[in-house]
């Protein structure tokens, strides 16, 4: 698992340790670099990152309020693995809260917002690479930078949050999603949908937009699953 690097970027005035560490794990659980199911042990954590026990520990907790581990006493903490219709489910509720931020913010976005998830649609449209993962899990990373930036500007932040915790959640299936170059290219029609609706401030057609994203990325990574 290669976590040192994220863990040494982590502004270390802005967030805590166990914050620092749960977060440089749940980077890991994304790229899929720790399995579902996975035991997570404290000792070699702590040893690996050249923190206390009680940061891991913490950092666990971290993670299970946002759904990406589970603890159990006695058993330690363990990655969690979502069931097929637990992975649907979340999806779905994802599909329509993430509508609901799209309409939200249509309503208020600014020029300087649409101008940053321009520039970031432009990055996303000349991704290169011969490693076709490493060009899925930018592509994922991009996306998900411009989703954030909707949900912190939505003007509803218990909405925001609840989506984020999805997110995590789902990363690895999500990543799945966007592994064909096919697949990435209709994500990026999805995307430049969303932002046209957004220019025009058509609320609806930016709840609609929104909801398309995520309900393709569910029928893609539930195709690659079942072959």
């Amino acid at each position: 698992m290669a976590l040192d690097s994220l863990l040494l970027r982590s502004p270390p005035n802005l967030t805590s340790l166990p914050e620092q560490v749960a977060e440089a794990i749940a980077e890991a659980i994304m790229k899929n670099e720790i399995a579902p199911g996975a035991s997570l042990r404290e000792i070699p954590l702590a040893g690996y990152f050249g923190v206390s026990r009680s940061s891991v520990r913490e950092a666990f907790r971290i993670l299970e309020r946002d759904g990406v581990v589970s603890i159990q006493p006695r058993h330690g903490a363990k990655v969690t693995a979502l069931s097929h219709d637990e992975m649907v489910e979340i999806y779905q509720i994802r599909a329509a809260l993430l509508g609901v931020a799209c309409d939200l913010f249509a309503r208020s976005r600014t020029e300087a917002h649409l101008r940053r998830l321009d520039d970031t649609l432009a990055r996303m449209s000349t991704l290169e690479g011969a490693d076709e993962q490493a060009r899925a899990l930018e592509h994922a990373a991009l996306s998900a930078s411009m989703a954030r930036l909707i949900c912190e500007h939505c003007g509803n932040r218990k909405l925001a949050s609840m989506l984020n915790q999805m997110s995590l959640q789902i990363a690895r299936y999500t990543n799945l999603g966007l592994s064909s170059a096919t697949r990435r290219e209709q994500s990026l029609d999805n995307w430049r949908g969303l932002l046209e609706a957004l220019r025009r401030q058509d609320h609806a057609g930016a709840n609609l937009c929104g909801q398309k994203l995520v309900q393709d990325n569910l029928a893609y990574a539930l195709n690659v699953l079942a072959t």
